[in-house]
């Protein structure tokens, strides 16, 4: 099944979201409902800026290993 861009991006954040919201209302220490629904409306947003600073880190990084591998062959 094909989806395009925007769709697979909504549904990430939309599941992010809902995974927060049980983390939160479920977890050691569980909020009420109402004060872990809005606390996931402004982690998931963190969460999922983290989550690409982390692969674009990760990307950079091998690009950063290729350059050297390949300078140090020739």
């Amino acid at each position: 099944m094909y989806l395009s861009k925007p769709v697979k991006a909504l549904l990430l954040g939309v599941g992010v979201y809902a995974l927060l919201v049980l983390m939160f209302r479920y977890g050691r220490g569980g909020m009420a409902w109402d004060k872990s629904l809005l606390v996931a409306l402004v982690a998931a947003p963190v969460a999922l800026f983290w989550g690409w600073v982390r692969d674009h880190w990760n990307d950079r990084a091998r690009e950063s290993g290729a350059r050297w591998r390949r300078k140090r062959q020739n």
